[in-house]
């Protein structure tokens, strides 16, 4: 496997340059795009939409080579020539303008607010940190990075049945789109390249703060609660988290916007920029196409009730979705006769995927009775409390009764729809609402809240309110980034940080001797799948192309016998390597143990017909 491979050189330095350069080359492709179709929009919502649609376009030339199993060196090499040129392109336009503004705009800054600037770098530099470190969290090692190595082993889109999480295809948009990385080596940049989106949203925010004459006090302390809360540090990482969250963001706003537009002023410019947001809210997440759903069905019916809704209007709403999204979808349907993979794939007649897999899968790993305070407190962790009271700010703000009745139906309707679905309460879920209706609350605030914000231009009041509202948030990520040690910054410290925060590290080194270079491994429990030597599976239906196959087992978690496996039946035969003190689960958690079980691994041998 990939990163497998590449445990060995990795580094802080390239790691960051690679993905810094993937990120800034998708945003110069979608630069290219925007700039042929002659849209005119404004900032910040020219660069979202440039940077949206450039990993959008990306994503589905992957998945058409994928459709025909045409990934290989020479494909991906040109993605990547491609993307170079496209950097190179957009490097020399920007740097033969006449006078550069962003070094200007942050010369500015530095001169008009110092301590604004440092506040907002402190709570930035926990996440700059965890980005730059290899990827350790289990939803990456899961099946986050597995997606794009799978791709680039088989040459090809396949449709495994197993991690359940990656058998629905049209939420993987976003994890497409790390092949190329994949291809050069570096399985660890797409932490990087989520960084690079969440910063582009940290610059649209204090762009429309700025624009709406925010004061700079509330602005620094926007931009700060951004950046804090555990949501925010460990989901900067190669899943499509930040990627959702700021195209929830941008459609929201995109809706306020129309809603509290005046009769004389045309939407056509919002609605070509909500049509690029919408298929990349459908490709983020599953649980986000409820959301996308009820934002383009607002969006529908406020264009008709200005009089907007004609066939150029529709285009730029609809057209987007039915190229970037409709494809995977008509892919993935011809797969499992289920447009959605494994969701939702009990009301179609499919049978690649079995009933009762998926009831079991489903039961067993989504959480459908945790106690509501449980939830409570993760949320009180996930987001500051200030962001969580944005829920009752925002009925406060200054803008039209009727823009806020309509918003916070579409938020109330959307958690409603996830309720159903048992996800309700974990505020992962929640598309980044919370933090959305707090930057709106900002954007025309109360004038209560104009008034706190003079109060706070003083600088001893203002000190105060960053201690009760900042510092404690502050606080947990820099002690969970302190925990994290060894950083691996040589080859010694890379060593110790693989032992302390990799599952199975040293019994994948093992295994990587002992196995036949085109074995398959095979076992049913939640591991690490990016890290291991060989190819491996979860669902015996999914094992394919292997010339041998080894099982892994944990305690009790015993196969049954014979196992049918490529049209044949196996049995467990001898066993080649066993470790009692495994380490099955690791956790990042400042004193919280790992799980550790007696990992057997056995050849499976063919039985004789």
């Amino acid at each position: 496997m990939i990163s497998f491979q590449a445990l060995d050189h990795f580094s802080f330095f390239t790691n960051f340059l690679v993905g810094l350069l993937f990120f800034m080359a998708v945003f110069s492709v979608g630069d290219l795009i925007i700039r042929s179709l002659r849209i005119q929009l404004l900032s910040p919502l020219r660069q979202i939409s440039k940077t949206i649609l450039g990993f959008l376009l990306l994503s589905l030339i992957i998945q058409l080579l994928s459709f025909g199993f045409w990934i290989n060196t020479y494909s991906l090499l040109g993605i990547n020539i491609l993307l170079v040129f496209s950097l190179l392109f957009y490097l020399y336009r920007y740097l033969s303008l006449p006078a550069p503004t962003l070094p200007e705009a942050i010369k500015k800054l530095w001169k008009e607010d110092k301590i604004s600037v440092v506040g907002v770098g402190i709570s930035f530099f926990p996440l700059l940190v965890y980005a730059i470190l290899p990827s350790t969290k289990i939803d990456e090692l899961f099946y986050h990075q597995l997606v794009a190595q799978r791709i680039v082993m088989d040459g090809g889109l396949i449709f495994y049945r197993q991690p359940w999480e990656a058998a629905i295809p049209p939420h993987l948009i976003y994890n497409f789109t790390h092949a190329p990385l994949l291809a050069l080596g570096f399985p660890d940049a797409p932490n990087v390249v989520s960084l690079g989106i969440y910063t582009l949203f940290l610059g649209s925010v204090y762009v429309l703060l700025k624009k709406a004459h925010v004061s700079a006090v509330w602005i620094a302390i926007a931009l700060c609660l951004s950046c804090l809360g555990m949501y925010r540090l460990v989901f900067t990482t190669a899943g499509s988290h930040h990627f959702g969250d700021l195209t929830a963001f941008t459609a929201m706003y995109c809706t306020l916007h129309v809603l509290s537009l005046k009769k004389d002023k045309s939407a056509q410019s919002i609605v070509a920029v909500q049509g690029i947001m919408l298929p990349a809210l459908l490709g983020a997440k599953i649980s986000l196409a409820p959301f996308a759903a009820l934002i383009g069905l607002v969006m529908l019916y406020e264009l008709y009730q200005r009089k907007e809704l004609n066939f150029k209007t529709l285009v730029f709403l609809l057209l987007p979705t039915f190229i970037f999204y409709l494809p995977i979808v008509i892919w993935t349907y011809s797969q499992t006769h289920s447009p959605f993979g494994l969701i939702l794939s009990q009301y179609f007649d499919t049978q690649i995927i079995d009933r009762h897999l998926l009831a079991s899968t489903l039961q067993a790993e989504i959480v459908t009775a945790t106690p509501f305070w449980v939830h409570l407190k993760a949320a009180l962790l996930h987001f500051p409390y200030m962001v969580l009271g944005s829920f009752a700010l925002f009925f406060f703000s200054d803008h039209p009764i009727i823009a806020k009745i309509k918003i916070y139906g579409i938020c109330l309707l959307y958690l409603f729809i996830l309720y159903k679905f048992h996800l309700l309460y974990n505020p992962r879920f929640w598309a980044n609402i919370p933090l959305s209706l707090f930057l709106f609350s900002l954007l025309s605030p109360p004038p209560s809240l104009i008034k706190t914000g003079a109060f706070l231009n003083n600088k001893v009041s203002m000190a105060l309110f960053a201690i009760a509202t900042i510092t404690p948030y502050l606080a947990i990520s820099y002690f969970y980034l302190y925990n994290l040690q060894p950083f691996p910054y040589n080859a010694a410290t890379r060593e110790a940080y693989y032992r302390k925060y990799i599952p199975l590290y040293e019994d994948y080194w093992a295994l990587d001797k002992l196995l036949p270079k085109d074995a398959c491994l095979y076992t049913k429990s939640r591991i690490s799948l990016v890290h291991s030597p060989r190819r491996i599976f979860r669902d015996s239906l999914d094992i394919c192309r292997c010339s041998s196959i080894y099982t892994l087992q944990f305690d009790k978690d015993f196969l049954p016998s014979p196992l049918r496996i490529q049209h044949s039946n196996y049995i467990i035969s001898k066993l080649i390597y066993q470790n009692k003190r495994a380490t099955l689960q690791i956790y990042r958690t400042p004193n919280k143990y790992p799980k550790m079980s007696t990992l057997s691994v056995y050849e499976l041998s063919k039985t004789i017909p």
